[in-house]
């Protein structure tokens, strides 16, 4: 697969699934929480409300990269997304995204002050996309060991995402 195809990849597995298991630095060792994103490929990012005072803001300004991880179980694919963070001070897009899972962390809505949107771009991926068929990847498996070779199970790639 050509690079901007299992870029599309990526962006379409975000689209599909938009809780996602995000792991960042923090100050002691790393710490990771599912959370409901927004994509925004326009600008090529992905937005999360959030509260400004849980520090997860702070965390994922003063960390490194934040990560993004993906499971579709049922397609046999797999990726980590390697992000930079930022944090957003537009309150036209928090209404924008506003949705009504928002609503239940956030009581006084979009104008509640301590809602913040957390902005991630990625930056770099991996990804591990396989046949997702069971007996296909059984009869790979046992072809690979008659014939003594390494299984053909999909793609495995680091790709640029920038």
């Amino acid at each position: 697969m050509a690079e901007t195809e299992l870029q599309e990849r990526i962006w379409t597995a975000l689209a599909a699934h938009p809780v996602y298991m995000v792991s960042l630095i923090a100050g002691d060792g790393i710490r990771t929480r599912p959370m409901a994103g927004e994509i925004d490929r326009e600008r090529h990012r992905i937005l999360f409300v959030t509260h400004r005072h849980t520090g997860i803001i702070g965390e994922a300004l003063r960390s490194p990269t934040v990560s993004i991880a993906l499971s579709h179980e049922d397609r046999n694919f797999y990726a980590a997304v390697t992000c930079s963070a930022s944090e957003i001070h537009d309150h036209e897009l928090l209404r924008q995204i506003w949705t009504p899972m928002a609503n239940a962390w956030f009581p006084n809505g979009p104008d509640d002050p301590d809602a913040t949107l957390l902005a991630l771009t990625p930056v770099s991926a991996e990804i591990w996309d396989g046949p997702s068929s069971s007996v296909l990847v059984a009869f790979k498996l046992a072809t690979a060991r008659i014939l003594g070779r390494t299984p053909d199970l999909g793609v495995n790639a680091t790709i640029d995402m920038r």
